[in-house]
């Protein structure tokens, strides 16, 4: 098998503003890269209006989730911006994109544990889908090793000019898997999804301590959440203004992009539209979709024992991997290492995968 290109690794430590400023001198020109991609597709959607109206809307909509961003987000921000040279509302932009477009409906994730793994010790495997700048996610993506100067040390795989996290895990050994769930309760008055979620590994030493602190935070948009530690894992079924958690049955817990929890059933959304020119087919923005690839799920991991290899070749597998496939990885909380998908394209879970120990 062909080695892995690896992965790029920055790590950063310091005040929020500190991280930013480091994070933006670091990965600048990258950040001014994704900035012209998405100058680029919006150009290509608006016929004849031009890119940059439509930019200015964008930021402006952004700015929106301004007021309810933590202050130390909100000066890590201002320190990614200084130091990439660009303006505060492009980073603002690249990391309240999916509050404002809720177009990821592709996602899967499972959590193993008990009685399928070797030493019963949790193990969390997932896919992040992307509908859009799939050449461009895989391209930079990047592994950011953070210790700030108050909250535990954490990894997040995330992108030049992302603050929040949507894969990661922390020192304490809590790994977390964000996948978008269509839901009808949403709002502009809440913390973004993303740094809701770093909020939650910053200060959430175990798996009932960060759960609790995702579901008091106000959110935005509907997720389903996995969170997983050494001896635990949970799964939250999130919107704006409430939730629910699901426990591991046996062992096992699976999710993709609809809620499965009743109490959740009377605020199901809506699965949005395919977008102009994405890679994906109009069947992968549907329920029956995110329902076929929960059932896959459920075949690809009934009675057999589950290591990191196992989970790497179900995420891989034509039933769950699609053409927007841009992250997949595998955590350990117990043993502080992860496995990174490193295909050269989407799906990139046909590997190969680069194993990275975090912490000694």
């Amino acid at each position: 098998m062909t080695a892995p290109l690896p992965l790029r690794t920055l790590e950063l430590s310091g005040s929020p503003r500190e991280l930013g400023r480091w994070h933006g001198q670091a990965l600048g020109p990258e950040i001014r890269a994704l900035r012209r991609s998405l100058l680029h597709y919006l150009a290509r959607i608006s016929l004849y209006g031009g890119a940059l109206p439509l930019y200015a809307l964008a930021v402006f909509l952004g700015k929106r989730f301004w007021p309810f961003i933590p202050p130390r987000f909100q000066e890590e921000m201002r320190g990614v911006a200084g130091g990439a040279q660009v303006g505060l509302g492009t980073i603002l932009l690249l990391n309240v994109i999916d509050d404002l477009a809720n177009n990821s409906p592709r996602c899967s994730a499972l959590a193993a544990g008990g009685p399928y793994t070797r030493d019963g010790s949790y193990l969390l495997g997932r896919n992040l889908d992307y509908p859009l700048f799939t050449r461009e996610m895989v391209q930079h993506l990047t592994l950011f090793l953070l210790a700030p100067a108050q909250g535990l040390p954490l990894a997040s795989l995330a992108w030049p000019g992302y603050v929040g996290v949507c894969t990661g895990m922390n020192r304490a050994g809590v790994a977390l898997a964000q996948l978008t769930s269509m839901s009808r309760d949403r709002t502009w008055r809440g913390v973004p999804a993303a740094l809701r979620f770093r909020q939650a590994l910053e200060e959430g030493a175990d798996v009932p301590t960060a759960a609790s602190l995702v579901l008091k935070a106000p959110g935005t948009i509907g997720n389903n959440l996995l969170l997983c530690a050494p001896a635990e894992a949970a799964g939250l079924e999130i919107a704006a203004r409430q939730g629910v958690i699901r426990y591991p049955r046996g062992g096992l817990i699976l999710a993709t992009n609809h809620y499965q929890s009743g109490l959740m059933a009377p605020i199901k959304g809506r699965f949005p539209p395919r977008p102009p020119f994405s890679p994906l087919a109009a069947h992968h923005f549907t329920e029956a979709y995110s329902q076929a690839r929960l059932a896959r799920l459920q075949d690809l991991t009934r009675g057999t024992p589950l290591g990191p290899g196992k989970i790497q070749k179900i995420l891989a597998d034509s039933g769950i991997a699609n053409a927007g496939t841009v992250v997949s990885v595998v955590f350990s909380p117990s043993e502080a290492k992860l496995w990174v998908a490193r295909g050269p394209q989407p799906p990139v879970s046909h590997g190969p995968f680069q194993e990275i120990r975090l912490w000694d």
